[in-house]
């Protein structure tokens, strides 16, 4: 991978965490995780400033950790950047998406706010604290993911 030799401090999440559920689906092929010399903590800011204060560590956190984050370097999955631009095109494959869900149609006012949090006006202010954008997302992004 590069970078100094030094021994590996795996920093990992639960089996309840839904991105250990990602992480293992996406990233690891269903495979599970190493257990030996690991981490496991149930706070992903935690684990990110594990990862940031031990030498050798590695571990996963959503991509919104990163952002402004220069203290962590990320790793790239077969040449592609951990973005939200390839997470978009679908060519960063460790992602996930958030569901809203309501009971039958829902009222107008939830109608409206579901219409808003997927509007392109939003999009900025989801983008700058690290979450992808709804009206960005590609349905063919989405379609390779559920692959």
């Amino acid at each position: 991978m590069g970078g100094p030799d030094l021994a590996i401090l795996l920093v990992t999440r639960p089996t309840s965490s839904g991105t250990r559920a990602l992480f293992k689906t996406w990233a690891l092929d269903g495979a599970e995780e190493a257990s030996n010399q690991s981490l496991e903590t149930d706070d992903s800011g935690t684990l990110l400033q594990t990862v940031e204060s031990n030498k050798g560590a590695i571990g996963y956190v959503a991509l919104f950790y990163l952002v402004n984050n220069a203290d962590v370097q990320t790793v790239s999955i077969d040449g592609v950047a951990p973005t939200l631009e390839n997470t978009y095109s679908g060519t960063y494959p460790v992602w996930g998406y958030e569901h809203m869900y309501t009971k039958g149609d829902g009222s107008e006012a939830t109608q409206a706010f579901i219409k808003y949090m997927m509007s392109d006006e939003l999009a900025p202010s989801i983008e700058s604290m690290g979450y992808g954008a709804s009206s960005k997302m590609s349905t063919q992004a989405v379609s390779s993911h559920n692959k």
